[in-house]
């Protein structure tokens, strides 16, 4: 289904109404005034305005009664349409109905994170992004999704780190080496360099803003890939960003050192060219970097602050001053760069920054924070109660089949309560069917059924909240109907004129064709010159066509000539055209005959050979007005029949009311 905007598919019918006898407009209108009804259903002003407003494409709205009453028209056919579709229930069809069944859950996924969360954690990514954190840290690796053995083991081992560092003082970049489980801790002594908000693990980031002192190293916390420290090493207002371009010559890491020698003193070369100006930055990155896909755009990268670069790179940009500034030659371990300062800025304001920042805060996992919100919102709005007895009883009664991944809930009769919510109770049974359907969800790691059935009880519970808070969307938030209403309106409208008025017209080849033998006087050729236009790529093209035209050689063999030669080649365009299609026709005069002339540095060569007469189009040559003249006539013709089905009253007084 294409999107519907619907303002773009309202389609004008023009056919009279009956108009409402009522008395004078008073100054202001009321909001639950009636502008038109149409069969038994009523349309108010505000609904009528609000629609107006939104689909109005001026920057100050036209109120004036000439706009007004055009987009009065407009309204009632759609109000029409949208009416007949509901009659005939094209909104039961069941494209049409999963259509809006995933718009509405997309549309929910927004209503569906506790706002006043969500409005916290903008502003304090924001605030966050002022600061850069330098910091080191010590992981004790632990998967997504342990047994509860793996989790102590892990747990254990960081407190009797933590107690290392914090009771014994031990030093540590020397414990990091010989404790941390993050690979790259050898080379780095588990210094992870400088960072900002919405970097790296939202838990990771509170545990290192927490921490308010140089030196200070925080308790042990977690995150989705194990257990960790931090010590903050430095915390500095942020730099801001840059834009830059650079040039890389590639040296592996692990290079000899006759190829570093050669890296270094091929990029020594490129920065003494760059200084001298005598070639530009944008043409040595284009035509002398390895980093390719930059080269493609002279060696412009993105807009980037603290921790999107490696160290190295990141510190020499951020020591350029002035727009234009190039570094000298330095080595990552990707090889050896120059860069040049496009230009720099520091953190806009929140009100600025924020739809940025909401952006990267709703692509982030904080967001769960959100939705957690909600759930427990939902629980609490709703009256959630656990039985935890009954889900022990459950528990015990599961057999191996669950670690197995061969669990089947129709073995299950059990209707005992495992929690309630909104008056509704959830029984063992409903929740044997939800692992029957996700069991391979929750076996990774398990160690027993029992541990599988855990891990599927607070993931269902979580689906029931969600399935309870959306489908009260409607009567909690009227903008959310109200966009479902639209939407439906919206698709309801597409269908129903698509089978009455633009497929129709399409498919209905006979209906069609009476159409055109009706009206074919409205679908003529102009007056036009059959002609044969011959581009030529030198004058001595053109000399051989002009010669070749004389004697009567055919255009193929003229091609042929002229294409095995080295002059330049011809081509050929042969056809029939009117006044003004075809640009280069312009030139040339209204006579049978050859004409040559230059065009744009072509040389050109024409050939008329007749001048036609006004004459009709066959419908094949004026398929495209034709529909489009039929498509008309049956949007007349349908809204006449649905003005007739569903008689419209407008009150003109209500709309007068309006005008400003």
């Amino acid at each position: 289904m294409k999107s519907i905007i619907l303002k773009s598919i309202f389609v004008l019918g023009s056919v009279s109404v009956v108009l409402a006898q009522k008395p004078a407009a008073t100054s202001a209108s009321n909001p639950n005034d009636v502008i038109f009804t149409y069969g038994n259903n009523k349309v108010t002003s505000q609904e009528f305005l609000s629609v107006y407003k939104k689909n109005s494409t001026a920057k100050n709205t036209d109120l004036s009664e000439a706009a007004l009453k055009d987009y009065l028209k407009l309204y009632e056919n759609f109000k029409l349409k949208v009416a007949e579709g509901r009659a005939i229930k094209v909104d039961t069809m069941p494209s049409l109905k999963n259509e809006m069944t995933n718009y509405r859950k997309q549309l929910a996924k927004s209503y569906l994170l506790d706002k006043e969360v969500m409005e916290h954690m903008y502003h304090e990514a924001w605030e966050r992004s002022n600061y850069e954190i330098h910091a080191a840290h010590i992981m004790v690796k632990l998967n997504s999704d342990p047994s509860p053995a793996d989790t102590a083991a892990a747990y254990k081992k960081i407190m009797s780190i933590y107690d290392r560092l914090v009771n014994k003082k031990e030093d540590f970049t020397a414990v990091a080496r010989e404790s941390s489980e993050d690979p790259s801790v050898k080379t780095t002594g588990g210094d992870v360099g400088t960072f900002t908000a919405l970097q790296t693990f939202y838990p990771f980031e509170n545990a290192a803003y927490g921490l308010k002192t140089n030196g200070s190293i925080s308790k042990p916390f977690r995150t989705k890939v194990g257990y960790h420290i931090i010590k903050l090493i430095d915390k500095q207002p942020s730099k801001g960003q840059v834009l830059t371009q650079h040039i890389l010559i590639s040296c592996a890491k692990s290079a000899n050192a006759n190829t570093v020698e050669a890296a270094k003193s091929r990029i020594n070369k490129i920065y003494e060219l760059a200084k001298s100006g005598k070639y530009s930055f944008d043409e040595l990155a284009r035509d002398s970097s390895d980093d390719k896909m930059s080269a493609k755009d002279n060696g412009k990268l993105p807009w980037f602050g603290a921790g999107k670069m490696v160290q190295e790179f990141e510190d020499e940009a951020f020591k350029l001053k002035n727009k234009g500034d190039i570094c000298a030659p330095f080595k990552t371990d990707y090889g050896f760069h120059i860069i040049r300062l496009i230009d720099k800025k520091g953190i806009d304001s929140y009100e600025n920054s924020k739809n940025d920042v909401k952006k990267l805060v709703e692509k982030d996992a904080r967001i769960e924070n959100a939705k957690a919100a909600v759930i427990a919102n939902v629980k609490k709005e709703n009256k959630f109660s656990f039985n935890k007895s009954n889900y022990d009883a459950f528990v015990k009664s599961l057999d191996s089949s669950l670690l197995k991944g061969n669990f089947q809930a129709l073995t299950m009769n059990n209707n005992s309560t495992i929690f309630s919510l909104d008056n509704k109770n959830y029984t063992a049974k409903d929740f044997s069917f939800y692992l029957e359907s996700n069991q391979r969800n929750f076996r990774k790691f398990a160690n027993s059924s029992s541990d599988v059935a855990d891990k599927g009880l607070s993931n269902w519970i979580d689906k029931v909240c969600n399935d309870v808070a959306e489908d009260k969307l409607d009567k909690k938030y009227p903008e959310f109907k109200t966009l479902m209403d639209e939407y439906t309106d919206g698709i309801i409208l597409f269908d129903i004129t698509d089978k009455n008025v633009w497929s129709k017209a399409v498919n209905d080849t006979v209906g069609l064709k009476e159409y055109y033998n009706a009206h074919k006087e409205k679908y003529m050729w102009g007056k036009r010159l059959q002609a044969n236009i011959y581009r030529c790529g030198s004058e001595n093209a053109l000399k051989i066509v002009n010669e070749s035209l004389a004697k009567n050689i055919e255009i193929d063999s003229i091609k042929r000539k002229i294409n095995s030669q080295n002059i330049g080649g011809v081509s050929v365009e042969m056809g029939k055209y009117e006044k003004g299609s075809n640009k280069i026709l312009e030139n040339v005069k209204w006579e049978k005959g050859i004409q040559t002339f230059v065009n744009d540095g072509i040389q050109i060569l024409v050939d008329v050979k007749d001048i036609l007469e006004p004459t009709g189009k066959k419908l094949d040559e004026s398929r495209g007005y034709v529909i489009a003249d039929y498509q008309e006539m049956l949007e007349k013709t349908w809204m006449e029949k649905l003005r007739a089905k569903y008689p419209i009253t407008e009150n003109m007084n209500v709309l007068k009311s309006l005008v400003k």
